[in-house]
């Protein structure tokens, strides 16, 4: 906390406009939770302790404060009667709303967000679907003080371990919500034993309402497509032994959309992570074969993907805007009715070993 404190000290002490007496009467929002219960809007700041060490009120890390109101507006500067300072929302690093604002009242946060002058908007904007936002802004701990910053390590950090995480800015995200063709995608969290901030997949939005939640693999997938950031997306192959995993760590996806079908091509890089299925790794065959088996596999999981895509018309992929972008016609959902190919170039090599087909 000595040195997340001295990091925003830094920029004050620089531009000579505040010392520590002035820091200490701001109230630094680091996370906002907007929820929507009996019919107004329930806003939670957690705000970041700016005590001494050795104050007697300087507990933790975060405190929080709630206020409902209407109107978001209201809830916002209703929040400023819980303090005892002066509010100050350059800080705010994410921004998580609940289920119920996402389906039915998404359109009136945003409109609040980007038109307030005390806020950037470079955050993070993310959703709980199983939680309340409240839930998840405060859900700190002695191993992770600030749950807003957790949140963005999260995020940022979790392509390495399933890919299925995105962010991007909420300008970007507003953006995309106002752009035909393409919808906006953010990251679902959720808590686990009623305490730990998890990832549980993405949330796709038609403009400003929610279309579907998909799970961490099918999330894994959509980036993979959307070339997302994808460092580990797994793909697993049984056998009587057991079973052969590997993950793509590299790609290069390209959505072609035409006026008869949809082809979905580019490079794959994999590795073996598991494989209990005997086969003989030291042999360039063994690669060979897996390369076919698992092109297969990974064909048959994208199938399903698109057909999840087509049940909910989730322009996830931005097919409708690559279309447009094509023929400049407004056929931003003629992919519906299309079937798709694939001409995927898929290689596996482990450490040491990469082998190459010649053509």
């Amino acid at each position: 906390m000595k040195k997340l404190l001295i990091l925003l000290i830094i920029p004050f002490i620089l531009s000579g406009c505040y010392d520590y007496n002035e820091l200490n009467e701001l109230a630094i929002i680091s996370g906002v939770g907007i929820d929507y219960e009996d019919d107004e809007f329930k806003v939670t700041f957690e705000i970041l302790s700016t005590k001494k060490e050795g104050e007697t009120s300087a507990s933790s890390s975060t405190y929080n404060v709630t206020a409902s109101a209407k109107t978001v507006t209201e809830a916002f500067a209703k929040n400023g009667n819980n303090m005892d300072k002066v509010a100050y929302y350059d800080h705010i690093e994410v921004i998580v709303i609940s289920e119920e604002i996402a389906k039915n009242h998404l359109e009136e946060v945003s409109e609040y967000l980007i038109r307030s002058s005390k806020l950037r908007n470079g955050f993070y904007l993310t959703m709980t679907k199983d939680n309340s936002a409240k839930d998840i802004i405060t859900a700190t701990s002695k191993e992770k003080p600030i749950a807003s910053t957790f949140i963005v390590s999260l995020l940022e950090n979790n392509n390495d371990a399933d890919s299925a995480s995105y962010y991007v800015p909420f300008t970007k995200t507003i953006k995309t919500m106002l752009t035909d063709g393409e919808d906006a995608i953010i990251s679902v969290l959720k808590l686990k034993d009623k305490k730990e901030i998890t990832l549980s997949g993405l949330a796709v939005f038609n403009g400003f309402k929610l279309t579907n939640t998909f799970n961490t693999k099918d999330s894994s997938l959509i980036n993979l497509l959307n070339n997302f950031k994808p460092k580990t997306v797994f793909f697993e192959k049984s056998c009587k032994t057991g079973k052969t995993v590997i993950s793509i760590y590299e790609s290069d996806i390209k959505i072609k959309p035409n006026n008869d079908y949809v082809l979905i091509e580019g490079k794959l890089n994999a590795r073996i992570n598991e494989d209990n299925c005997n086969n003989n790794l030291k042999e360039e065959k063994t690669y060979l074969k897996l390369e076919k088996e698992f092109t297969k596999i990974i064909t048959k999981d994208l199938n399903n993907l698109i057909d999840k895509l087509k049940l909910s018309r989730s322009n996830a992929l931005s097919i409708g805007k690559n279309y447009y972008n094509k023929y400049r016609q407004n056929n931003y959902f003629l992919w519906l009715n299309q079937d798709f190919k694939y001409n995927l170039n898929l290689k596996i090599n482990k450490k040491g070993l990469i082998f190459e087909v010649k053509e």
